[in-house]
């Protein structure tokens, strides 16, 4: 059995675990600016504001694992000296 993983399938996790946050921080945050209107609730504005910046940070570490792997230079084939 090959037990070899895909080395770009870490940062591909990354960056689709950042597609739902993409869409709910909005949603979120318009839900948020509704009640401050109603009840100066600011709960739902500082949750929407770390769901957008949740989404944000796992799309740059998503690119960053994936440009590590991309660029990576093998260890096993460079001559030692």
């Amino acid at each position: 059995m090959n037990n070899t993983q895909n080395p770009y399938k870490k940062g591909f996790q990354y960056i689709f675990g950042a597609i739902p946050l993409f869409f709910l921080a909005p949603i979120v945050l318009n839900i948020g600016f509704s009640a401050i209107k109603k009840d100066q609730n600011y709960i739902f504005i500082a949750f929407g504001a770390i769901l957008a910046f949740g989404g944000i940070a796992l799309v740059f570490l998503g690119i960053k694992h994936l440009l590590n792997t991309l660029f990576e230079k093998d260890k096993k084939k460079q001559p030692s000296n």
